[in-house]
């Protein structure tokens, strides 16, 4: 694999990363119906979102990683189904919050999700859709080039 190819994975790379980080500004996916306001914003889940290329042999592999609560926001919640979310993990968004992170308060806003149960924000399906538009209409192209100049030099 040439260093054109290696380049252009690296850009697909750091594209996947910033379609990724952007999803979550998006208001379309971000809004939270229950407080009308882009909750994922600012989130530690957006933070947190990697981008790990790995090459075996020909084969290339561009994985896009996020915590594993994403699950969670991607799938919803119904009301009153399962346990409630454990006061521990949402300790630090309370505090990002400038809410009161004492035992009662965050018990019943673990309660209140638990009741009302939350509306699913497609996430993952989104990062799919604008990963397989890119790769039609831009990054194809680009491989395209990278593959032509190898063959070019192999063939000179």
């Amino acid at each position: 694999m040439n260093q054109s190819i290696v380049k252009v994975i690296e850009t697909i790379a750091a594209e996947v990363l910033a379609i990724s980080q952007s999803l979550f500004n998006s208001n379309e996916i971000g809004i939270n119906k229950k407080t009308g306001r882009n909750t994922l914003k600012k989130s530690i889940l957006k933070d947190s979102i990697k981008v790990d290329t790995h090459y075996n042999g020909d084969s290339i592999v561009i994985e896009t990683l996020f915590d594993n609560y994403i699950s969670f926001i991607e799938n919803g919640r119904k009301p009153r189904t399962g346990k409630q979310p454990p006061i521990d993990a949402l300790r630090d968004w309370a505090l990002e919050n400038n809410i009161p992170t004492d035992n009662s308060t965050l018990f019943l806003i673990s309660r209140a999700i638990w009741r009302d149960g939350q509306e699913p924000r497609p996430i993952l399906a989104s990062l799919e859709k604008e990963v397989e538009r890119m790769m039609e209409n831009e990054w194809a192209d680009k491989l395209l080039e990278a593959i032509m100049e190898e063959l070019n030099k192999y063939f000179e």
